[in-house]
């Protein structure tokens, strides 16, 4: 074998296998028919005459399309009759594009706007351009996926907006058309996450929409137009979708998309999980506030009413915010103050925004969508629910930390210190290079800050002279980069150690440190309901003043052995320095309970008794 095609039949002959050793002699002159054509234009191609391609095409159209109405008298099994037509429709399919790229012919439809509602109207603007050497003609423009009641967007027989005719060479077939979207259209989302908020309970199942082609990375759009033409003696079809023509940025030109059906208005809420700690006996009720912001996707000025809908004993004040659009894309916000009822139990509750319209019928919406958009990508969107978790811990913090944070690369670490009840400030360069660093408890370095901090790296001496004061630092996992200098009080290295099995136990090594016992007991609980993984870019070879808290094997038998250097602690002068594998990071926007107790007992080490 010297190819992945050898011994493998891949010519327009080679579909006549399927009727088996003696298939029927009019398949294989049917098949020859169509070949000798497909030769014929071939040969005035390579001689540059690509006019001349034109007749032999039409020729086997024909042929091929007499073959497939000869295949029902044939011979055969049906299994044999369905693979030779399905092979031929797509070898149809092939032909009559190859004679409308003959005919020298493009098509385009257009509309007006992009991102739609349901029962908004639409301008479409159709055309066919001939840069052939012969006239053609449009015998019919179909227009799909509109609301059929509309008059102009019905087949182009019998009085639609687009009127048969001829065009010429060099010349241009043009419409204009007027369409709506159905007020029952479906919103635009990945058919691979179509009903992902109608099942909560199994958000890692993908319920797959009905009718789309298997394997493609999006749904055929809706809307489409198909052009009928009549070139030579053949009539072809051209189908194409609806697309929108904008400029994202004037640096990248123009760029398309098909028409996404959006909510009429959009409704969106963060955070999307708020962490609030159980309150003692005799606390005040716990308080989050939860903001709500809606974007207004119809075309003229709206009024609608926003509230949300809570779990039973709980408040928001306001109980509902008044919003008035003025326009299309205008967005308005709305602050909610939502209270726990007292003595809560520790568990998660969903809330859910609702926007109801002033219109008659006062239609309600609680979707969203996030749109997806890169200059080398089109525009895409994923319809997510209105909605935001609001999540009873059972976790407590020394009273009164200040926690000062070096921004590392994207994490959310912050926000879930400031939902425990510390008082957080990020560090910038200049409060790095010469600001007072005492008055923090505690200076944390976000995920990976020493890749993206040069300022850390520079000013690296002055963290390290804090701890040594009595501060308390704590540095998240960074990659190899941690490594071009010695960023720690003594010399260590990042390895590529981890612990992919979030599952596996973790032994504490030194159960009596304050870090597995104030204020939050640390056991086996701590270490449940993880995802992903335990953790990553462990400290590998490191002074022996390092000490490990704890170690953890992994489950994969490809990586073997006993892991320490995810949670390391180093005594510096009064203070601590701590290196961090553990994937909090990736565990406090899960809302795993165990990362924030963990969590808080890191931030009361220098409270610790």
């Amino acid at each position: 074998e010297t190819a992945i095609f050898d011994d493998i039949d891949v010519t327009l002959y080679g579909v006549a296998q399927f009727a088996g050793a003696n298939p029927p002699d009019a398949l294989k002159s049917g098949l020859a028919a169509v070949v000798d054509q497909a030769q014929r234009a071939k040969k005035s191609f390579d001689a540059g005459d690509d006019a001349g391609t034109a007749a032999p095409i039409e020729a086997g159209l024909t042929a091929l399309r007499a073959l497939r109405g000869q295949l029902t008298s044939m011979r055969l099994t049906d299994a044999a009759r369905y693979e030779i037509d399905y092979r031929l429709q797509i070898k149809e399919r092939d032909y009559q594009d190859a004679l409308l790229a003959a005919h020298g012919l493009t098509f385009d439809a257009v509309a007006d706007d992009g991102l739609v509602v349901a029962g908004q109207p639409v301008a479409l603007s159709l055309l066919a351009v001939n840069r052939g050497g012969s006239e053609v003609s449009v015998s019919d423009v179909t227009i799909a996926g509109f609301d059929p009641s509309t008059p102009s967007t019905g087949s182009g027989q019998g009085g639609s907006a687009c009127t048969p005719g001829p065009v010429k060479q060099d010349a241009v077939y043009t419409c204009s058309a007027k369409a709506t979207i159905p007020k029952i259209a479906k919103l635009t989302t990945p058919y691979f996450t179509d009903d992902y908020w109608k099942s909560p309970a199994k958000p890692a199942i993908n319920i797959f929409e009905r009718g789309v082609p298997f394997g493609v990375p999006f749904a055929p759009t809706p809307f489409r137009v198909t052009f009928h033409i009549r070139a030579g003696g053949a009539e072809v079809t051209k189908e194409l979708p609806v697309q929108y023509r904008y400029v994202k940025d004037i640096y990248n030109g123009d760029k398309r998309m098909e028409l996404n059906v959006v909510p009429a208005f959009s409704v969106k809420v963060t955070p999307p999980l708020a962490v609030i700690p159980a309150p003692a006996a005799g606390a005040a009720n716990a308080v989050r506030e939860v903001h709500v912001a809606v974007t207004n996707g119809t075309k003229s000025a709206a009024t609608v009413s926003v509230k949300l809908e809570l779990p039973a004993g709980w408040t928001a004040t306001p109980a509902t915010v008044p919003m008035v659009f003025g326009h299309e894309d205008e967005s308005l916000s709305a602050r909610f103050q939502v209270t726990a009822p007292a003595q809560v139990k520790v568990g998660a509750y969903t809330v859910r925004a609702v926007a109801t319209s002033s219109t008659a019928g006062a239609e309600r919406f609680a979707l969203g969508y996030q749109d997806i958009e890169y200059p080398h990508v089109q525009r895409r969107q994923i319809i997510k629910p209105a909605e935001t978790s609001l999540k009873i811990v059972d976790v407590k913090l020394a009273p009164g930390l200040t926690v000062g944070y070096v921004n590392g690369v994207g994490d959310q670490v912050p926000q879930a210190i400031e939902q425990l009840g510390a008082k957080l400030a990020f560090i910038d360069q200049d409060e790095l290079a010469w600001g007072d660093l005492s008055k923090y408890n505690v200076i944390v370095t976000g995920v990976r800050a020493y890749e993206r901090r040069a300022d850390l790296r520079a000013y690296n001496r002055r963290l390290l002279d804090y701890a040594e004061q009595g501060g308390t630092v704590i540095v998240q996992y960074n990659k190899f980069e941690f490594n071009q200098s010695q960023y720690g009080p003594y010399p260590a290295v990042v390895s590529g150690n981890r612990v992919s099995d979030e599952s596996v136990p973790v032994k504490m090594l030194v159960p009596a440190h304050p870090v597995f016992n104030h204020p939050n007991k640390v056991g086996a609980a701590t270490w449940s309901n993880w995802v992903q993984e335990r953790g990553l870019y462990f400290l590998g070879e490191k002074d022996p003043k390092y000490v490990d808290l704890v170690s953890m094997t992994d489950s994969f038998q490809d990586n073997p052995g006993d892991k320490l250097g995810s949670l390391v602690e180093a005594r510096v002068g009064k203070g601590r320095w701590l290196y961090l594998g553990l994937g909090l990071w990736r565990q406090l926007p899960a809302g795993t309970d165990g990362a924030y107790q963990l969590l808080a007992n890191l931030l009361s080490l220098p409270k610790a008794p």
